[in-house]
């Protein structure tokens, strides 16, 4: 009987120690590997559904889905989180010139924007957008909540070159989002 509890004991342990839920915003330096940063207080919920703004000659739709405990690797870690996931498409006075609505990112994560954490008690989210061919536009999108049906977009993007060596000449190297900041999406 003793070394049954003793087991089970060890088990519960183990189990406690396996996986620790955290908020979205913390760290993920220090916090021990399996951990979950989860959406406890809903903030990812505000920017699900289907957007537009119109930069320019362009417009943008977007559709933002949450996805829940999605396998993470960070700092030589592996932890689970919840993270906003975007697909779009940019018109160009009423051509498409680029567009992810019906792509599949499991495999090819060219083009994917996924959120990477939250600020301001989520009433601000940071986004990496792993950019085009060899990476052209590689960088961050911040959405800021304005009101109940819109927010701001702010796009910086990291690398807008690319090099002979690594890159066939054959491709499109254009970056298709908008480049800018304080543009608003209305949800639709």
């Amino acid at each position: 009987m003793r070394n049954g509890l003793i087991i089970l004991g060890i088990f519960v342990v183990l189990s406690c120690k396996a996986q620790q839920i955290h908020p979205l915003n913390t760290s993920a330096l220090d916090a021990p590997v399996g951990s979950y940063f989860k959406d406890l207080n809903d903030e990812l919920n505000y920017y699900t559904g289907t957007w537009n703004a119109t930069f320019q000659d362009k417009t943008i739709i977007l559709q933002i889905s949450k996805q829940i405990k999605v396998p993470t690797k960070n700092f030589n870690k592996n932890y689970y989180t919840d993270q906003l996931f975007a697909r779009y498409e940019v018109k160009k006075n009423g051509v498409v010139s680029e567009s992810t609505l019906n792509k599949n990112f499991t495999n090819n994560p060219r083009l994917s924007i996924e959120s990477v954490y939250t600020k301001d008690n989520g009433n601000s989210v940071t986004l990496l957008f792993s950019g085009g061919n060899c990476s052209v536009g590689i960088g961050t999108i911040t959405l800021k909540k304005i009101n109940a049906t819109q927010f701001y977009w702010g796009y910086y993007p990291g690398t807008t070159t690319t090099n002979d060596i690594n890159c066939p000449p054959d491709r499109e190297y254009k970056i298709h989002l908008p480049e800018t900041e304080n543009l608003i999406f209305t949800k639709q």
